[in-house]
């Protein structure tokens, strides 16, 4: 009888299998959905600008056509109609309008481009347009998006099924399918069809379910229903609008802590398109497996929207507790570099972000059956309810971005949604069974008892709330934020290195700005996005950084128009002001914050360049800038953030770059960064290959070891002559500049030289270049510091490179022959410090060559662990105390061998010698110098003296058989 009792009827089977079916139908239209949705926002950001203003209008316009599509469903008067074929139909719509978008959006912001300059100047207008064309481009495909679930649930065998059964399994099953579609699109499709490839294979999957629902319909019928539209809503009915209010307020709690948690995560995870596809497919399975279960339950009870309070408790404990309890110990590695596994990037998620999902997952279908029961028409309650939660997920993200993050911060922010969450559960708790007079008033008393279970679940729930709210330790954020910095802030030994000066958690990045102080004063600065090293001030990134102005201006000095895509720290900024003939710098930064820090550095020779009036900050996206400014410029330099951070490929691509060629007068000049370090041999060259056929004249330079530049001239440039290059050099400020970054004469810029568009065509021949079709030509894959260092250790070697340059015929239509003397020497001193640098050297060896075989400073200081800044400081601090204090020694020794004050350096190791300080590099040191100064009867006193207290290893070795040779010293035995 038992058997008998659970055998399914055969009409029963067949409506399991069309609901199983009509999911999987949804399933294919879920990855396709969210392909496409990633794909428009990626190419909007291209056409219309990735600022945050504008994600923001891209972002809402997406949203408005959802919604736009909801309203439809909750109030379109549609006479008669075959769910199944209307359906399908809606999913060609969003196949056809979505690929046709894919494949237009570039050519759009290209016809726009002449509009956009018309109005640059009317910024208000300019941003509402690009409102209303996002809009209207994403209307069609968005607003048939919005209907597909409310139309599919009016299936007339879905009709004969429980409600909240089926909505849960057909709402989960689309979402699921968007976590596929996350996925698949970011880690294999774009990859390897390109975005128009994969905005077609997102057509493909949903043209699949429209066959399927077609065969569906063909095979299983399709009745034709009599609707009952439009559906007159009662003002007066309380209870169905307060379901609406939490249908809005859980659509927007989500959403907005989904915009904190990423933004939290950001402080554990590098930002990698991989990562936030990672992060977003999370939230999705929540979702998903939440709706599941939410079907599963419903399908043996009838009672679960009277849990909805205590959906809404737990999910506010939730939030607090995956917050408190983050495992910050499975994303232990140098965070902002992209070593960190996809399991530890998944594990993290999940533990933060999947219980408050899973819950939003269940309380979405339970939402949408309260209000069925009370508004009757399936496709009427599942449109209206879908409305709201949609507009509610518009409001979240920019009200949590906008208003909360910059504010408040993340943690309050994760701390009011999950307030939000328990105020949420007051609007439902008189449906839960709690005494009420309304319920006494008309008898209710039994059914409101036969509950009370429940509200003293919710009561326990309220007091669970109250009590985390009570001992959250307010501080925890802190925490998060050390982790952040603490791999530049603590070295391997952990000494302190550097401090936090200021923070600021903006509405894109949290913001930390880093001092490293130097005998007790500021040294450099670094600037940290997120958990990213974005930009800095110390001497390494003073040299390329400051290149980027110099190269530019030593071959066009006239320049009176320059643009700068990216602020950083403003150290190109404050070079470019040294130009002679600027006279306008505009500087480009997506992120206002940026441009707010200005204020906060502090050091030598240092001033804030946004205070000079000739500077013109905007913020803006570059691209954006580049498209709809109408200003031509003599110089464009970009220092943008590393190509593999999220968002930034758009600035290294043959697109970009043409851009950029563009907006360049005749004869202009482009300098761009070109981190080989950070990227693999192909992608280094797949740039190269994109910014030449930007340029057909262009070059590359080291700007500092890994660190290149990438310059081209907008037509054949012309000769500097000699004297205007000298300019640089012999101005005081521009001078002491170059000379305090290691470019102390002018044939030190020509040995910078690296290649010229003939070698850039000869090693790219095999590699495709880097377009905007085709980002994940960069992939996330770690690079290989062994094959960089082998490709750039190609064009450091002394004799090729010095060859390059001399039969360059770019280096020859831009460089005087009358600096060609003695450059092979500046070639050899560039080999050697790169080699010094990245492998290592016998120091004493290295610093002879420069002490006796060159004139350079810049050189000795470095190959004494020291350099001009450090100098400066410690002689400052030096002149304030006598004796000096043993820690600015090395400094001030390193100092007085770079100007060949022999004597002065002999007199400051001895000094060092009497107080006891004197080390055993300090002693080779001194013995090598006494013998530079004729005294070698004082080298050979000293080293017997310290005879048994110097280690025979190569360096030793060395020192004693070259003063031996050279001097005629007797090394000790």
């Amino acid at each position: 009888m038992h058997a008998k009792a659970h055998t399914r009827s055969p009409k029963a089977l067949r409506t399991a299998l069309r609901v199983a079916i009509l999911c999987a139908v949804l399933f294919l239209s879920g990855i396709g959905a969210l392909i496409f949705e990633t794909l428009w926002l990626r190419l909007s950001g291209l056409a219309f600008g990735n600022s945050v203003w504008a994600a923001a209008l891209i972002l809402s316009s997406f949203m408005a056509g959802l919604a736009l599509g909801n309203a439809l469903a909750a109030s379109s008067r549609i006479r008669r109609w075959r769910p199944l074929h209307l359906y399908a139909v809606l999913e060609v719509l969003v196949a056809f309008f979505g690929c046709t978008i894919v494949f237009g959006l570039p050519a759009l912001g290209d016809w726009l481009r002449p509009v956009w300059q018309t109005l640059w100047n009317y910024q208000p207008t300019l941003l509402a347009l690009r409102f209303i064309v996002s809009f209207l481009i994403l209307l069609v495909p968005t607003t048939a998006m919005g209907l597909t679930l409310p139309v599919m649930i009016e299936d007339s065998a879905l009709r004969q099924t429980n409600f909240g059964r089926v909505i849960g399994f057909l709402y989960g099953s689309n979402t699921l399918g968007a976590v596929v579609g996350a996925l698949l699109g970011e880690v294999y499709l774009i990859q390897a069809f390109g975005l128009r490839g994969t905005g077609l294979a997102a057509g493909l999957a949903g043209c699949l379910a429209a066959v399927i629902a077609l065969l569906v319909a063909r095979y299983s019928g399709d009745i034709s229903l009599q609707s009952k539209f439009p559906r007159r809503w009662d003002a007066s009915d309380l209870p169905l609008w307060r379901l609406l209010l939490v249908s809005f307020g859980t659509g927007c709690l989500l959403l907005g802590l989904e915009v904190a948690w990423f933004r939290f995560l950001r402080l554990y995870v590098a930002s990698s398109p991989t990562a936030f596809a990672i992060m977003l497919a999370v939230v999705l399975a929540g979702i998903g497996f939440g709706s599941i279960v939410a079907g599963a339950i419903h399908r043996g009870s009838a009672r679960l929207n009277h849990l909805l309070p205590v959906l809404l408790l737990l999910a506010a404990i939730a939030t607090l507790l995956s917050y408190l309890f983050f495992p910050e110990n499975l994303a232990q590695s140098r965070t902002g570099v992209f070593d960190l596994p996809w399991r530890a990037v998944a594990l993290v998620s999940i533990a933060l972000m999947f219980p408050v999902a899973l819950l939003s997952g269940i309380l979405f279908p339970s939402i949408v059956t309260d209000v069925q029961a009370r508004v009757e028409d399936r496709m009427n309650s599942t449109g209206i309810t879908t409305l709201f939660n949609t507009a509610g997920a518009a409001v979240g993200p920019l009200v949590t971005s906008f208003v909360l993050l910059p504010s408040i911060g993340y943690q309050s922010s994760l701390i009011l949604c999950a307030a939000g969450y328990a105020l949420l559960s007051i609007l439902t708790t008189d449906r839960a069974g709690c005494l009420s007079s309304r319920r006494l008033a008309t008898g209710r008393v039994r059914r409101t008892f036969g509950l009370s279970g429940i509200g003293l679940v919710v009561a326990g729930l309220w007091a669970a709330v109250i009590l985390i709210l009570a001992i959250f330790p307010y501080r925890r954020a802190e925490a998060h934020f050390a982790h952040a910095r603490h791999p530049f802030e603590v070295d391997d030994h952990g000494d302190v290195l550097e401090h936090e000066v200021k923070r600021i958690e903006g509405t894109s990045d949290t913001w930390q700005l880093l001092r490293r102080d130097l005998f007790g004063e500021p040294y450099y600065y670094r600037l940290l996005a997120n958990a990213f090293s974005m930009s800095g001030t110390n001497p390494y990134s003073q040299r390329y950084m400051r290149l980027f102005a110099y190269l530019p201006l030593a071959f066009r000095p006239e320049s009176e128009d320059v643009l700068l895509i990216s602020y950083g720290c403003g150290v190109t900024a404050d070079a470019f002001l040294h130009g002679p003939h600027v006279k306008r710098m505009d500087v480009v930064d997506i992120s206002k914050e940026v441009f707010a820090l200005a204020e906060f550095y502090s050091s030598i020779n240092y001033s804030n360049p946004l205070r000079d009036p000739r500077v013109h900050p905007v913020v803006q996206d570059g691209r954006f800038f580049l498209q709809a400014s109408p200003r031509q410029y003599d110089i464009i330099s970009g220092e943008p953030p590393p190509p593999k951070v999220a968002g930034s490929v758009n600035l290294y691509t043959q697109e970009f770059f043409s851009l950029m060629h563009s907006r360049l007068k005749e004869g202009g000049i482009a300098t761009f960064w070109l981190p080989i370090g950070q990227l693999k041999v192909d992608e280094s060259k797949a740039i190269l290959r994109a910014f030449h056929d930007a340029f057909s004249s262009s070059s590359v330079w080291a700007g500092a070891h890994q660190d290149w530049i990438m310059m081209g001239i907008k037509g054949p440039g012309r000769k500097a002559p000699e004297e205007e290059i000298r300019q640089l050099w012999s101005h005081p400020d521009s001078g002491g500049d170059l000379r305090r970054i290691g470019i102390e004469v002018p044939q030190q810029l020509g040995a910078l030289f690296l290649m010229d568009g003939e070698d850039i065509n000869q090693i790219t021949r095999d590699v495709a270049a880097l377009t905007d079709n085709y980002p994940k030509r960069l992939s996330e894959a770690p690079w290989d510091e062994e094959a960089n260092h082998r490709f750039a250790l190609t064009y450091m070697e002394t004799l090729p490179a010095l060859q390059r340059f001399l039969h360059s015929s770019f280096a020859g239509a831009i460089w005087p022959e009358s600096l060609n003397s003695s450059l092979e020497s500046f070639f050899v001193v560039r080999e050697t410090r790169y080699l010094s640098e990245t492998i290592g050297s016998n120091k004493l060896a290295e610093l002879d060559l420069y002490l006796r075989h060159s004139g350079l400073r810049i050189p000795v200081l470095e190959v004494l662990g020291s350099d001009g800044f450090r100098v400066a400081i410690a002689e400052r601090v030096a002149k304030k105390a006598q004796p000096p204090p043993v820690e600015v020694m090395p400094d001030l020794i390193a100092g007085a061998l770079a100007r060949r004050d022999i004597n002065g350096a002999i007199r400051l190791l001895e000094n060092e010698k009497d107080r006891g300080a004197l080390s055993l590099n300090d002693t080779l040191l001194l013995a090598y110098i006494y013998c530079l100064n004729g005294s070698v009867d004082k080298a050979e006193a000293l080293a017997a003296n310290n005879a048994d207290s110097i280690k025979k290893d190569q360096s030793a070795d060395w020192l004693w058989e070259k003063l031996e040779k050279d001097f005629g010293f007797h090394p000790p035995h």
